[in-house]
């Protein structure tokens, strides 16, 4: 069984004040499942990147995504990888809009639950994680960061 830090645990789940730090210790224990199920993972010979991070070809897997999430300096969570899922069956190989509001709403999440699952970059992350069409506009978004 692996050994958990309580001291990091504690320290990622910081808030405002004890309820918004007792939920965020509360998600931080159910993603040490999705931790232990999906990260660690070294799966560099099952596919590539491209220049802009997005994967080259049709391959795409959960413990995938948790390595782009890694990659980009985030944790691998249940809530991150459920919405992945869902959004591959929503849009396909069609394009996501690249306004994240609107994506949000496509996917039944506000706006500011969807800008802490894929932060300063949302449409960005959320393609490149899901394997899903790279955005027209690549550019224009990385100028664009948005602000929580």
């Amino acid at each position: 069984m692996a050994k958990i830090n309580l001291d990091e645990l504690a320290q990622a789940a910081k808030g405002k004040d004890f309820s918004q730090f007792s939920a965020n210790f509360k998600e931080a224990i159910i993603n040490l499942g999705a931790t232990s199920k999906f990260g660690k993972i070294s799966t560099d010979d099952d596919y590539e990147t491209d220049e802009d991070g997005y994967i080259i070809g049709d391959i795409w897997s959960e413990k995938i995504a948790s390595e782009l999430m890694d990659r980009n300096g985030f944790q691998a969570t249940v809530a991150r990888i459920d919405i992945l899922i869902e959004a591959r069956d929503i849009f396909g190989l069609r394009s996501v809009p690249t306004d994240h509001e609107t994506v949000a709403k496509t996917m039944g999440v506000s706006a500011s639950k969807f800008l802490k699952m894929f932060p300063k970059f949302p449409i960005i992350y959320f393609t490149r994680w899901g394997n899903l069409r790279k955005p027209f506009d690549l550019g224009k978004l990385r100028e664009n960061p948005v602000k929580n």
